[in-house]
């Protein structure tokens, strides 16, 4: 089972990782696109533990990396840091099908932000400015609204459990 839901997991966030660099790109608002990948990234890495969301973040960031404009290993820095994060609350918060999951994905897009700052800070300082912005906001916000739709996605091909009544406060 767990080799099964390690492939199907791989599976959903190349498709992911596809899609949300190719059609999904051109659909914004004001130049402003969520990331699914976060918002799976940190919702699958709570269930998974800290080692198997740090991969998951990593095995992503390196395939967005390769299909986008961004500098190689940037997304992966990024995305491992939150897949590890994310992963350190395994079994330690009820995670409901609506708040839990929106506090972590506005807590994540925060924080990837911040690290994208850090390192444009070191490596285009000229670019960093343009990171805290409005468009945090409204990235803020797609991701806020789409992720109890893409966790009750996750929960129906089963990639999430479907009972929570172990996990607690």
């Amino acid at each position: 089972m767990i080799k099964r839901n390690g492939l199907v997991t791989t599976v959903i966030i190349i498709i992911t990782v596809i899609l949300q660099t190719t059609i999904f790109n051109r659909f914004s608002f004001h130049n402003v696109k969520p990331d699914f990948v976060l918002i799976i990234i940190i919702l699958i890495s709570n269930y998974l533990g800290s080692i198997k969301g740090q991969l998951t973040g990593f095995v992503s960031g390196l395939i967005e990396d390769s299909l986008s404009l961004s500098p190689f290993g940037f997304s992966a820095l990024i995305k491992s840091v939150i897949g590890y994060f994310s992963g350190k609350t395994e079994g330690q918060i009820f995670f409901d099908p609506i708040v839990v999951p929106i506090i972590f994905v506005f807590a994540g897009t925060i924080i990837k932000s911040l690290l994208s700052f850090l390192l444009l800070l070191v490596f285009s300082p000229e670019k960093a400015d343009a990171v805290f912005s409005i468009t945090l906001l409204i990235e803020a916000g797609m991701n806020i609204i789409l992720t109890p739709f893409i966790y009750f996605i996750l929960k129906l091909i089963k990639v999430l459990p479907s009972s929570n009544s172990s996990r607690i406060l």
